[in-house]
C-alpha cells in the first residue's frame, strides 16, 4: 500500500513532466513555425473555424455576465443610496477580470477540447505518423496553425464579449435600477484607463496561448485505444481550467498595482 508521500511525489513528478512537455512543445512550435512556409491559409482556416463556432457561446456569455454582475452591484449599491455608480463599479470587474477569465474558462475549454479531440483522433488513426513519414513536420503542420489561431481568436472574442457585457449591463441598469443607459455608458467608460484594457487583452492573449498549447499537447499525447480520445479531452478540460486560474492570479498580481 502506497503512503501519502509516495502518492504526492508521483503526482508531483507527473506534473513536472507535463509542464516540461508543454514547454518543449511551445519551443518547438516557435522555432519551426516562423520558418517558411508560414501556413497563412491554415492559420486563417483555424481562426475562422474556432472563432465562428464560438460566437453563439461568446454572445450568451457576454450578455448574461454583464447583466448578472450589474444586477449584483446595483443591489449592493442601492443599500448605500449610490445606485448611479453601478456603471463605475461594474466596469473594472468586467473588463479586467470577469470577461477575460470566464470567456477563457468556457470558450477556451471548448476550443482546447476540440483541438484535442481532432488531433487525438489523428493520433489514434496514425494520421500524424503518416504526415511525418511523408517528410512533413507534424508540429509545423498541425500545432503551429492551431496555436496561432487560438492566441488570436480568444482576444477577439474577449473584445466582442466586453461590448456585449456593456450592453447587457446598460440594459439591466436602465430596466431594473432606473439608471439611464447613456449615464451607465458614460460612467462605465470614464472609470476605465488604457491599462485596464491592456491588462484584459494580455490575459486573453495568454489564455489563448495556453488553450492552444494544452489542446495540441494533449492531442499528441493521446494513447491508442477506443477510450483514449475521451480520456485526453477530459484531461484537457481539467488542465486548461487549472492553468487559466493560476495564470489569471499571476497576471492580476502583475497588473493590479499598475492601475
Amino acid at each position: 500500500m502506497r503512503g501519502p508521500f509516495e502518492y504526492i511525489g508521483k503526482e508531483l513528478r507527473a506534473g513536472i513532466d507535463w509542464a516540461g512537455g508543454i514547454s518543449l512543445l511551445l519551443g518547438r512550435s516557435m522555432a519551426r513555425g516562423v520558418r517558411r512556409p508560414w501556413g497563412i491559409y491554415d492559420i486563417f482556416s483555424q481562426i475562422i473555424a474556432l472563432g465562428i463556432r464560438s460566437l453563439p457561446l461568446s454572445t450568451l456569455m457576454g450578455v448574461f455576465v454583464g447583466m448578472a454582475l450589474t444586477w449584483q452591484f446595483g443591489e449592493a449599491l442601492m443599500g448605500f443610496g449610490a445606485k448611479n455608480a453601478v456603471g463605475s463599479a461594474a466596469a473594472l470587474a468586467l473588463v479586467r477580470e470577469l470577461v477575460p477569465t470566464l470567456m477563457a474558462l468556457t470558450i477556451g475549454a471548448k476550443i482546447a477540447t476540440g483541438i484535442t479531440a481532432e488531433l487525438g483522433s489523428m493520433k489514434v488513426s496514425e494520421q500524424i505518423d503518416a504526415i511525418a513519414s511523408l517528410g512533413a513536420d507534424p508540429v509545423k503542420k498541425l500545432v503551429w496553425p492551431r496555436l496561432v489561431a487560438s492566441t488570436i481568436t480568444l482576444p477577439l472574442l474577449n473584445i466582442y464579449g466586453n461590448v456585449l457585457a456593456l450592453l447587457g449591463g446598460a440594459f439591466i441598469a436602465d430596466l431594473v435600477f432606473d439608471v439611464p443607459a447613456e449615464y451607465f455608458y458614460e460612467t462605465y467608460i470614464d472609470e476605465l484607463y488604457p491599462m485596464d484594457y491592456i491588462s484584459g487583452l494580455v490575459k486573453s492573449f495568454t489564455f489563448g496561448l495556453l488553450v492552444g498549447l494544452i489542446g495540441c499537447y494533449q492531442g499528441f499525447q493521446t494513447r491508442f485505444g477506443t477510450e483514449a480520445v475521451g480520456i485526453s479531452t477530459t484531461n484537457t478540460v481539467v488542465a486548461t481550467s487549472v492553468a487559466i486560474i493560476v495564470f489569471d492570479f499571476v497576471l492580476t498580481t502583475i497588473f493590479l498595482p499598475v492601475g
